[in-house]
Parts: structure tokens; C-alpha cells; sequence
């Protein structure tokens, strides 16, 4: 569970947070006017979060792919070019949103 700390305290106390999160393998959720705003994470942590969003993606493009290629019986291969390029800009398209988030 990860430790709360305000952003003034964060300010106060930085380098021994970020000690704590690097060597003791603690997480940080930094709260801005009783709010949470940020996470500190460890390398090692980030590596896996990076790992799970890669692989949700990867999952999302080929559900999209694969409704794509349902949708595209019996179609002509110009409309089937027009149909894998409005799958990648809605592949793109989400996981720009998911970038903000």
C-alpha cells in the first residue's frame, strides 16, 4: 500500500522520500491540497507498469484488428485499406487518451 504524503512535506523531505522509494522499494501518492495528484514509483515498478499498458495496447490493437477483419467479408481490397486505416487511427487515438490519464 503505497504511503500518502502531502506536496509541502514532499518538498520538506525529498531526498529521504526518494531514498525510501528507491532503496526501501516504498510508493508515494503525493496529495495537493488533500487531493491525489502524483505517484512516486521505483524504476523497477514503472518497468512493470510500462509492461502492463504495452500489453493492454498490444491486446487492444488486435481486438480492433479482428473487428476489423470481421467487418471486412466481402469487401474490396480498397475498402479493406480504408478499413485497417480508420482501426490504427482509433488504436492511436486511444491510447493518446489513455497517455493523459
Amino acid at each position: 500500500m503505497p504511503k500518502t504524503v502531502s506536496s509541502s512535506r514532499l518538498r520538506a523531505d525529498l531526498k529521504n522520500i526518494l531514498n525510501e522509494v528507491a532503496y526501501g522499494k516504498e510508493q508515494y501518492v503525493v496529495e495537493r491540497f488533500g487531493d491525489p495528484s502524483v505517484a512516486i514509483v521505483s524504476v523497477e515498478d514503472l518497468a512493470l507498469l510500462q509492461e502492463i499498458k504495452d500489453k493492454r495496447a498490444k491486446a487492444g490493437l488486435r481486438d480492433i484488428l479482428d473487428a476489423a477483419r470481421a467487418r471486412a467479408q466481402g469487401i474490396d481490397p480498397e475498402e479493406l485499406d480504408d478499413l485497417i486505416e480508420a482501426a490504427r487511427s482509433e488504436f492511436y487515438s486511444l491510447n493518446r487518451v489513455g497517455d493523459d490519464a
